[in-house]
């Protein structure tokens, strides 16, 4: 990589972890961190999720135990997604992982001239400007 486009690269980090997505995901991971009871309950799914690989790796697997084991993880994953600070840092993820995805099509439209269609929302934000759609509208 020429020394110029590493520069440019590091520029570019740099101003995504000072947006406040990536801030937001800083917070919320630190305050599912401190959140000791969703600690407890991910360490339990974890353990369980490895209880169920161990069972479907035996020779003889008992199925009706593995199903109902799949079950408890299933209701588990639920009751997880349903924890504030679980939630909160879920969807902090998304929208950092939206302004990832919109940089990338920007990139990729320079890059290409093409954009990706199935990425746009027909919000001007989300392609900023791009897209064929935005892009008519802005002709007008």
């Amino acid at each position: 990589m020429n020394l110029e486009l590493f520069q440019k690269s590091r520029e570019l980090g740099e101003l995504l972890v000072n947006t406040d997505e990536y801030r937001k995901v800083q917070e919320a991971e630190a305050a599912f961190q401190e959140d000791e009871f969703a600690q407890a309950k991910v360490a339990e799914f974890n353990a369980l999720q490895q209880e169920v690989q161990t069972l479907m790796q035996t020779p003889d697997p008992d199925q009706a135990l593995i199903a109902q084991k799949a079950n408890d993880l299933r209701s588990m994953q639920a009751s997880l997604t349903e924890m504030p600070s679980i939630q909160a840092m879920n969807e902090a993820q998304t929208e950092f992982s939206k302004l990832l995805t919109q940089v990338n099509q920007v990139l990729r439209f320079i890059i290409t001239g093409q954009v990706d269609e199935g990425g746009c929302g027909g919000s001007c934000e989300s392609c900023g400007g791009s897209c064929s759609s935005c892009g008519d509208a802005h002709k007008e």
